[in-house]
Formats: C-alpha cells, structure tokens, sequence
C-alpha cells in the first residue's frame, strides 16, 4: 500500500530515502482537502495567477495543466497543480456563492439542496421533510439596497382543485383551525373543537369573490356609558348607559369607521333619546330607547352616522 484509501496520500515506504519529500507531499495535499475552500467551481481554464493554496473544482473538457482532470480539485502549491479526485460526500465551501457545497452523483451542488429532510432543533420525517422546533420563525425580506427589491412572498401550491394547500393550527397536536384551499379552490376558514369534526366558517369563492359566512355572525356586544352626550363605540354592537340617572341624550358617536355597521339597543328603566342633526346623527327622527327590545341601526358615512332602521318595541 503505497497510499491511503480515502484521501490518497503517499506514505512513506520503510528505508526510504528522501522521506521529507513523500512526507511534504502529503501535507500539501491535506493542507489542500481539508476544509476544502474552492474558488471556483466548474472552471475549465487554469487561472493565469494563481495563489498559493488556491483550490478549484474542475469541469467538463478542461484546457492546459488542467487537461484530462476533468471533475477533479486543483489545488495551486509549491509553484504547480496537485490534483485529487473527491468521492461522494466530500463537503466544501464555495467561495463564490458563499455557501457549502457537497459532491454528489459526479458534480459539486449546494448541501442543503435535493436533501431528502431538514430538521431544526427536531428530526424531519417522511411527510414532515422540512421540521423546525423553535420559539418563533422570522421571513424578512431583502432590501432594495441590498440586492433584494424589498417584497417577501410564501407560496403553497397543491397539485389539482381537488387537493388542498392550507394553513393548519393545532392545541396540544390536535387541529383546532384551518385556513386556505381545503379540498377545492375556494379559501375558507374552518375550526373545530375536537380536532376531527371541521366546521366551515367564511368561505371566499374562488370564482367570485363572494363571501360566505356558514353560520350566524353576530359583533361582540360591548356597555359604555355616555359621557357629555357622546357615545363611543368600540364594538359593533352597544349597549349605553346613562352618563348620570335614567335619562340622557346622544348627540354625537364616536369611533368607527366609514362603512361600519353600529346596533343599539335599549335598557329597561333607562331612557335614551338619540337627537337627529345636533351632532354627527342623521336620524328620520329623535329616537328614543327606553326598553330592553327597542334597537337601532347605524351605518357610518364618512363622519356621520345615518339611521338604517329603528324598532321601538316600548
């Protein structure tokens, strides 16, 4: 054995002469293979100046000191080339693409692409390929200056209409909410309790836009209490109280936006008169609630509110 079996350095054979010679000709080539960095990768044509410790992947039909290399390292030494021949799974660090790289199938590719699973913090498996076990997870993009133009994107993209590309949200490994395209081509939103039974919620159809909601919507209710005639709502349905005793007076509401629907409904033993034109109120009339059944219904436009509908049940 005049050589090692995986890096092919030469070994010194027993009486010798010149042992230093085979013995500087292994240091170089291991000063070359170990933490490859290649300054090229494909390359064809020897550099013209090289420097020491310069190591290149060689490509296909190379020229000069090169020929008849093809798909082996050039590492630059001692004032010439020394060439070896990677096997599979040698790792390396492209100078240029700033990135590991490892020898598969004849050719140098980037280690992390064709891999068959990824794990951070966790083990991927079969279905879970890409596995990450972490607190958080950031997608930022790359600046403009930086070489990026500044948008960030995640696509999930399913074979057919009929297979699904969605969004799943669990409680303890159980499914507790699904969003995307379940099945079809519409986006819906689903939830469940139990992490079996999935009850549609919205549904946007895919071919419309139209919005379905698959069951009652309702604006969580909220109790605020009068102050100086102004009424601020900060949910879509109110039920006030009077700033001091029974009775007050709204002139105005606040918060909201143009567009946004607003219900109120009245209390038993208060009474309530919404005054038409004195604020940002635009009513048919004064509406007074003064029952627990009395209701009226608000749009905004633009800063005023206008009455949609009024149900005196007094």
């Amino acid at each position: 054995m005049s050589s090692t079996a995986r890096l092919d350095l030469p070994l010194i054979a027993s009486e010798q002469a010149q042992k230093h010679v085979t013995h500087n000709e292994a240091l170089v080539l291991l000063d070359a293979l170990v933490q490859i960095r290649l300054a090229g990768l494909a390359v064809i044509a020897p550099p013209a100046d090289p420097e020491a410790g310069d190591t290149y992947g060689i490509g296909a039909a190379a020229t000069g000191a090169w020929e008849g290399h093809d798909g082996q390292l050039a590492a630059w030494s001692e004032g010439g080339w020394r060439f070896a021949e990677p096997a599979e799974g040698w790792l390396a660090w492209d100078i240029s693409g700033a990135q590991p790289v490892m020898f598969r199938a004849g050719n140098w590719a980037p280690l992390f692409n064709g891999v068959a699973g990824l794990g951070v913090g966790t083990n991927p498996d079969g279905t879970n390929r890409l596995a990450v076990r972490s607190e958080a997870a950031l997608f930022t993009a790359i600046p403009d200056g930086e070489g990026g133009n500044g948008n960030v994107r995640l696509t999930l993209n399913k074979q057919g209409g009929a297979d699904s590309a969605t969004l799943i949200f669990q409680s303890g490994w159980s499914g507790r909410a699904e969003i995307g395209l379940a099945g079809n081509d519409d986006f819906t939103f689903k939830v469940s309790d139990d992490g079996s039974d999935f009850k549609t919620a919205i549904s946007l159809e895919g071919s419309t836009g139209f919005v379905t909601f698959s069951s009652f919507a309702g604006c969580a209710v909220s109790f605020p209490t009068i102050a100086g005639g102004v009424l601020a709502a900060a949910t879509g349905y109110v039920v006030p109280a009077p700033e001091g005793g029974t009775t007050d007076d709204v002139d105005t509401i606040s918060g909201g936006f143009d567009g946004s629907v607003l219900i109120v409904t009245g209390t038993a033993g208060n009474a309530l008169t919404f005054r038409d034109g004195t604020g940002n109120l635009k009513l048919v009339n004064n509406r007074v609630l003064n029952n627990f059944e009395d209701a009226l219904m608000l749009v905004r436009r633009g800063s005023d509110w206008i009455e949609l509908s009024f149900s005196n049940n007094g």
